[in-house]
């Protein structure tokens, strides 16, 4: 039987079937691609998930266990598990959304979320740089969003 510092030990940040390699690129450098047995087997501090692979995921078995999971609204069809599921789209209904794309993305946190670290993250809109713009709107959401929880923070890319 594992104690919870053991389970935390364990835990990692990755991200499954991203749709390629400048989605990953986007993401901050701890969160790494994995495979279907690593994405069911392990507890991760933080899964992000695109559309595809929660779709892909969702007919494999139980949900992974996660302290905090990432994924486009509505996608998964039964409860996470998880302590903290990040829903990210453009309804009003999700934690993150965009109050604006043009000419800079705005990321909207609508309501308290928890960074890795513990540090709570108001609800707040962030303006993004320019650079953000290149990606579309879902991948734009998932990889601020990882940096968001991950770091607390969403930098500058390039």
């Amino acid at each position: 039987r594992q104690t919870k510092r053991e389970v935390k030990y364990m835990a990692e940040y990755g991200f499954y079937r991203g749709s390629g390699a400048a989605w990953q690129r986007a993401l901050p450098p701890e969160v790494q691609r994995i495979g279907d047995e690593a994405a069911l087997h392990r507890c991760w501090a933080l899964l992000v998930l695109d559309r595809e692979g929660a779709r892909r995921l969702a007919g494999q078995g139980p949900a992974p266990l996660c302290d905090t999971v990432l994924l486009p609204q509505d996608v998964w069809p039964e409860p996470l598990r998880a302590r903290q599921v990040v829903g990210c789209g453009l309804s009003p209904r999700c934690s993150l959304t965009l109050s604006g794309l043009s000419p800079r993305p705005v990321l909207c946190v609508q309501r308290a979320l928890t960074a890795l670290d513990g540090t709570v993250i108001e609800p707040q809109d962030i303006p993004l740089s320019l650079h953000w713009s290149r990606l579309p709107p879902e991948t734009l959401l998932l990889a601020a969003g990882a940096w968001l929880l991950a770091k607390g923070q969403v930098p500058e890319i390039s």
